[in-house]
Parts: structure tokens; sequence; C-alpha cells
């Protein structure tokens, strides 16, 4: 960065998204006031904002006059230079148009509900079968196609209670005597056994749209996110087409989510089969059932979801986007778990392979979580720039300005690039001022030094956008361990203050220990990127470096946390990566298992070798930090330390209980110490200090 950029960083053009507030169009809108608060931004140095439809607006969405509003933002942008980003919702979740996608039903999410009943010996049992893959006959094919004898049951399940194994379920089928043309019996279910039975009953279910399903669009099906585009981003094309990519440079889609534990869709039946060779139908009972041999269907499934959700969601959303000449940027909800990952997306992190810019967003005023770095290292491993992060909601109207400071510090170190206030009120009416506050415009204390705060996000934006992040260890994100014990609550949908706790032992310590190993190397200063088997394809071996091909970023050491379960060429890279000298550090558990069955045998040769090499470094104890911390920089040479003074930044939580939480208001936790982390700019070396202590500290560091 030029002297001069960093003296005066409001003169940089290319530094003006930095910070791109919501800006919540919550009253009546007049265009004065519009144009009045449009100037406020400006002189504060803020060239980027997103209007966005939020609870208390007066008028249509999406109509005439909204475009109108959005008329005199684009006039007053190209008057002044300024840019636009398009926030694609009201309110939110993104993707269902104000509702006008979810009153489609076909286009509302599905989802399956699984029970469970216990029928003791020589006890009557009942039960109505349903269908799961609806036949494609019509009712004429279906009658000349009729058949008397027992038509498979799809939807009802029967264990032995005592050995768990699954009994065939046509024998509680009835034969037909009610003496009529065609046979009832395929519409009876029936035990009466001299043995405890177990029966799953599988049910596909949908909310009603005035209950709750006027949020929960069908993120799986390209269809209903198509029908998103066309009644929101078509609009905004067809009203402004020479603003794309001139005035407006890029869309936020806000928190969409998995509103229930399992997600359906009408499509997933023929694409699990495709993906994964056998019928998920025959086997839905095992997404519930404890244990690793079960576990094994709810990795497919999970897999499978996750890719769907990505592929039928984002990656069309970004086409558009990208055909229109501007960037497509999401945040998802439950990004601080392991366990809000799947619960909410199947898993969070592949989905940053399908944006242009990442996003992530944090509530509350506590810093210290692993939100921020979760994306950011999503971001890092996919070749994806300028984290963005909707920050601020529930602060409350009591944030000074020091805490907006402290948490933008903490933001950047995390790897955030783009500030996204939540955000700048139009009005403060009546409730609109109780809407996730504050805000943080001229309704708020802080308001007079903005222009400050606005040069210091210039300033790092700068920094970060010209320089690269570096982080010598690759920490593995095993999500695939976890899918192979999680037992999700289906008693829970979305919106709540203590959600549904993590139901298996092991999946609540792998995630408990994933944030505790996570938190517990930024405590030593120790940077890393949390490394999601999705990327790696991304990756290869040269010479004792773990390398991204895609971006040449290099690492010099693995860590292979609470792995049982691992895909073939990741386990393949790490066998290449020690023979080479790599030095892998695997902790509580060794991989036995591959996300393909056919290759359990191979995975099990490998790491039987990988354990044998001089460089591996194996620990049962995750919370042993300081040699854990000890080995990694020995391993790697220091082109910087601390010599005297604070070197550490303590974390007063590091890790959450063993339930979801929806939404995370993040008010216990803080840090305490120094932190640092490095950034590359061609030859020249950044490092980025912030002191957490409440007084001001001296260090003295060495740089070789």
């Amino acid at each position: 960065m030029d002297k001069k950029d960093f003296m005066h960083p409001e003169h940089k053009k290319e530094y003006d998204e930095a910070q791109v507030p919501l800006w919540f169009w919550n009253d009546k809108l007049e265009k004065s006031e519009l144009e009045h608060q449009m100037k406020l931004m400006t002189d504060a140095g803020i060239a980027c904002n997103a209007p966005h439809a939020r609870t208390g607006f007066v008028g249509g969405y999406l109509d005439q006059e909204w475009m109108e509003h959005i008329k005199t933002v684009i006039e007053y942008k190209k008057q002044k230079g300024e840019l636009l980003w398009i926030y694609d919702e009201f309110n939110w979740p993104a993707g269902t148009a104000n509702g006008i996608v979810t009153k489609q039903e076909q286009y509302r999410e599905k989802y399956l509900l699984i029970q469970k009943f216990f029928v003791p010996a020589n006890t009557r049992f009942r039960k109505q079968p349903g269908t799961l893959r609806p036949s494609k006959l019509s009712n004429a094919e279906a009658m000349a196609n009729y058949s008397p004898a027992k038509r498979k049951i799809q939807n009802l399940f029967c264990y032995d209670a005592k050995t768990g194994k699954s009994i065939d379920n046509s024998q509680f089928q009835p034969e037909s005597d009610s003496g009529v043309l065609f046979s009832l019996a395929e519409l009876d279910f029936e035990i009466l056994c001299d043995r405890d039975i177990l029966v799953y009953e599988a049910r596909i279910m949908m909310e009603p749209f005035a209950e709750g399903g006027e949020l929960n669009p069908d993120y799986l099906n390209s269809e209903a996110t198509n029908f998103f585009v066309k009644t929101t981003y078509e609009e905004y094309y067809k009203h402004f087409p020479e603003a794309f990519g001139n005035v407006i440079t890029a869309s936020f889609n806000d928190e969409t989510r998995f509103c229930h534990a399992f997600p359906w869709s009408d499509i997933l039946l023929e694409e699990f089969e495709r993906r994964k060779g056998y019928k998920l139908e025959e086997h839905l009972p095992e997404l519930v059932i404890p244990g690793v041999k079960a576990g094994r269907t709810r990795c497919d499934y999970y897999d499978v979801i996750a890719d769907l959700y990505r592929e039928n969601y984002h990656s069309v959303i970004k086409k558009w986007c990208e055909e229109h000449r501007i960037d497509y940027c999401p945040h998802l909800l439950g990004e601080e778990t392991m366990a809000g990952h799947v619960r909410f997306s199947g898993d969070f992190m592949r989905q940053i392979r399908a944006v242009s810019r990442p996003g992530v967003d944090h509530l509350g005023k506590g810093i210290g979580s692993l939100n921020i770095k979760f994306a950011a290292s999503a971001a890092e491993v996919y070749g994806k720039r300028g984290l963005v992060c909707e920050v601020f909601a529930a602060c409350g109207w009591d944030l000074t300005f020091e805490e907006y400071i402290r948490m933008i510090s903490w933001l950047y170190s995390q790897g955030v690039q783009t500030i996204t206030n939540h955000g700048f009120f139009y009005s403060i009416r009546d409730f609109r001022k109780n809407d996730w506050p504050p805000s943080q415009f001229f309704q708020w204390s802080g308001w007079d030094r903005m222009a400050k705060a606005n040069a210091m996000c210039r300033r790092i934006y700068g920094m970060m956008s010209e320089s690269v992040r570096q982080a010598d260890v690759l920490v593995y994100h095993p999500v695939e361990t976890f899918w192979l014990h999680y037992l999700a609550d289906q008693g829970f949908t979305h919106g709540y203050h203590k959600g549904p706790i993590i139901l298996d032992e092991r999946a609540a310590d792998i995630d408990k220990k994933e944030q505790f190993l996570l938190n517990g190397l930024l405590e030593y200063n120790i940077d890393y990127t949390v490394l999601p088997g999705d990327a790696t394809g991304n990756f290869e071996i040269q010479g004792d470096r773990f390398t991204n091909w895609f971006t040449g970023l290099e690492y010099r050491s693995f860590i292979l946390p609470m792995c049982e379960i691992i895909a073939l060429p990741l386990a393949q890279l790490l066998d290449e990566f020690t023979a080479q000298g790599g030095r892998l550090c695997i902790i509580d558990g060794i991989p036995q298992f591959g996300l393909q069955k056919a290759t359990d045998d191979e995975i099990v040769k490998i790491f039987e070798r990988i354990m044998e090499r001089p460089t591996v470094k194996y620990l049962n104890d995750i919370t042993k930090m300081q040699e854990i911390a000890e080995w990694l920089k020995t391993g790697a040479a220091q082109d910087m330390r601390i010599i005297s003074g604070i070197d550490y930044c303590k974390n007063t939580q590091l890790h959450y209980p063993d339930w979801l939480i929806d939404p995370y208001i993040h008010t216990g936790e803080d840090l305490d110490g120094v932190s640092w982390c490095k950034f590359l700019n061609g030859s020249n070396r950044i490092y980025y200090f912030i002191n957490y202590t409440k007084m001001p500290q001296e260090l003295v560091i060495e740089v070789a």
C-alpha cells in the first residue's frame, strides 16, 4: 500500500467496498430523505450500501414504486461515482421472494420425519403404509398393470428389538379377504409376533405456508431457485440493465438454511441412487439408528444433501450473477460449529465453492468464535477473495465506538475483508428501533466518528486486497466422521434459544474437541487454515509441502483430528506427504473407513504405512495444546517471534455446549492478550497485531 493511500484511503476508489452497510428500508420512503441519508454516508466515506427491505417498510416489495426508489439510489450513485449492492430478499432467509416462491407448494421445502415404535411381543400393531417414491404410472396404466401379489411396503421398516436385525416387512401385509375385485391388502400393515419388534415409519412432510412454511424454500431443487431468480434478480435487471457491473457490483444473499433435520426434495431419491449406487428409501431408518454401520448411510445422505444444496441453489444464483457482471455474496446459518454446519447446510464449508465472494455473519458483541475462521478457511482453499461479514446485529443500543473498533479489529484478524453493517436504519420510529439493534447510522452515539472507522476499514481492506494471508498449518475438518455418528433431533425447526441436543456422545465430543483445538491454536498465535474434504482436489504434494495448486499457497504441517472416515484421495495425499517428509499430527483416532465402503481396506493399509513414518506424531489427548504448539513451532522456521511481552491470546470460551443455538448471539466470549497474523505482499511481510488487553503493551520483536 502506498503511503498516500494509507494517509488518505478515502481517495482510493478501489477501497469503496471496504464497508457496505445493509440500509434498512423500514418505513415509508421519501426521495428527499433517501438522498439525504446517502449524503450522510458519502460524507462519512461510505461509498457502497445495500438497500434492504425490512419489517416496517410501507409499500409494495419489488413493485414499480420500489423500483423508483432503487432508481433514486442508482442515479445518486452514478452522480457520485459510488457503488451499490442488491439485497435480494424482504427480510430473510433468502430464496422466498417475500413468500412468492414458497406459496407454490412444489417449491416449498419437504422434509423427512422418522418415528420409532416399540411393539412388545404378542401385541397387535397396525399401520397404513405410505409411499416415498410415487409411481410414475397414470391411473389407467396402474390398472392395466395391476397384480394381486403383495406390493413392497415403502415407508415402514421392521427390526428385531433384541438383535437389531432387519426383518422383511412383507410378511406383515395381510392376505386380502375383502372379496372384491381389487385387493385392499396393500393398504394394511399388521404385526402380532412372539418377540419384541421395532417399527420405523418414514413420512414426507411439508409445513403449511401460513405456519412457517413461507420461510422454507426447497434449496435442493433448481426449479425453485430459478423461480426465485426470475421473480427477484431478473426484475432488477429488467429495470436497470445498464447498472449491472457498473453501479451494481454484487448481490447479498442472506442466511439460507435447512429448516428441518432431514431435508427432502422430489429429486432426492433419484439423485441419491445415481450418486451412491443404492436406494436410499430402503435404508431410511439408518439415519436415526446409532452406530457406525448405520452411520455409513448417514454419511452418504449428508454428502448428497450438501452437494445438491450447493449445485441447485448457490451455483444457480452464482451463474446468473456472473453472467450479468455482478458477484454473488451469500452467508448461511449455523456457521459457528460443526454441528451447525451439518444441521443447517449438510456441510457449510463446501457451499463456499459456489460463491463469488464468501460471506458470514456475527451477532452480538462477543469475540473469539470460530464462525469467521471457518468461512475464511473455506474461502482460502477454494481460492475466493473478499470475505464479507454482516456484523453488529444484537449488540444493543449501548454499543460503544470502542467496542465497535474492537470487533472490527478481531474480524480482520480472522480474515474478513468487507464490513457489512447490520445495519443503517432508515427509521427508528416505534417498533423499528427494536429490530436487532443498534443502527450504526446517524441515530447511533458513535456516528460522529464513523468517518474515522471507515478510514480504518479502507486501510485494512487495501492491505488485505493487495496481499495474501500466510498460514503454515492445515487442520482437517472431520465432518464425515461427525456424519458417521450424528443423530439429529427432529423436534426443532429453527429460531430457538437452546435448541436440539447433539444426541450422540461421540458426535458431540468431535464437535467440542474441534472447537477446543482450533481455539487453542489461536491462543498460542499459531495461524492455520481449516481444510474441508471437499477441497482435496485443489491440493498436491510438492516435496514436504501440502500445496494448493489453485492458489499457490503452501502448508508445512497437517493436523488430522478425530478422523475415523476419510476419502481415499485425501488419504493418498497424506501418504505421499509423509513419505516425502511432511509433518502430520494425528489426534484421537486413526482413520479406518473410506467415504466409499469399497475403499475401507485401502484406507487401513495407507494409515498402517503412515503411522510408521518419523515425521508423524500421534496424540490421544487433544487437550495437550502446549505439546501440539511446540511440535508445530519446532517444525517451521520462525521468521518473527516475540522476545519479550505478551505472546499469547487467551479465549474465555474454548467451546460451546452440546446443543445447537439458532441464532447464536455472541455475548459471553472475549479475548485477553495479544494476537498476530502474517500477510505476504510479494517479497514483503506484513504483520497485523491486536492488543486485546485493557492496557498498552510493550513488545520486543525479532524479525528474521
